[in-house]
């Protein structure tokens, strides 16, 4: 059986796709056999995958398939169960088309910029997943909140203090790792494949692969929380 993991975000441009994409791009360099179901209907995490394909920078370990409604996502998942793990680049939990298939996740991943507005939309996210499995009468799925486009600039900065004080007082479970600002992500998602497939000797992409391989290495720890 595939673990599952869904990334969610509330609001465009947090990095949801970025996110889907390094963790596909980790568990495939580690040998696992990965289906990223794009749930958007943008469409990113496909295009990425076919702009890959077409500069000759195919993802290796990694099939793709876009799905936009809740019944295709979860026709998708079925096929894939015999792949080592499954990731969803979801639409959002703001769309009902996706509730289902969040509560299947053995990880739901929520990223965040460095904003309040940002957070606050997080923690009405999370408040939105409990109440549902209250609703559903099941319980409350596993989650991570990752601070994304994170700058070494913003360390003891009035906006990090406000957001990491925040979520500790509305007790929101965060990643002690953050996805660094890089250029080296937005160039992979513009169709090089992988971190893996871009150039070993280009330092900035060694700094990405050891950032990228720091957060899901925490992730994947916490996709194991609700597992007996």
């Amino acid at each position: 059986m595939a673990s599952i993991f869904a990334v969610a975000t509330p609001k465009g441009g947090s990095g949801k796709t970025t996110m889907s994409i390094l963790l596909a791009g980790e568990l495939a360099q580690q040998g696992y056999a990965i289906g990223l179901i794009d749930a958007d209907p943008q469409g990113s995490a496909y295009q990425w995958h076919a702009s890959s394909k077409a500069r000759g920078h195919d993802p290796t370990g990694i099939d793709i398939v876009h799905a936009t409604t809740e019944a295709a996502v979860l026709k998708r998942l079925n096929e894939l169960d015999e792949r080592d793990a499954v990731i969803i680049d979801t639409p959002g939990f703001a769309d009902t088309r996706i509730t289902e298939t969040a509560f299947r996740a053995d990880l739901v991943i929520l990223p965040c910029k460095v904003s309040m507005f940002d957070a606050s939309q997080i923690v009405r996210t999370v408040g939105f997943m409990k109440k549902r499995a209250a609703e559903m009468g099941v319980s409350e799925p596993v989650y991570r909140v990752v601070i994304n486009e994170y700058d070494s600039l913003d360390r003891n900065t009035v906006p990090i203090r406000e957001v990491l004080g925040y979520f500790d007082g509305e007790g929101v479970k965060l990643c002690q790792n953050a996805l660094y600002r890089r250029v080296t992500y937005r160039t992979m998602t513009n169709g090089h494949g992988t971190l893996y497939q871009m150039n070993d000797k280009d330092e900035a992409v060694r700094k990405a692969r050891y950032n990228a391989d720091q957060v899901v290495r925490e992730l994947l720890a916490a996709s194991q929380e609700g597992i007996s």
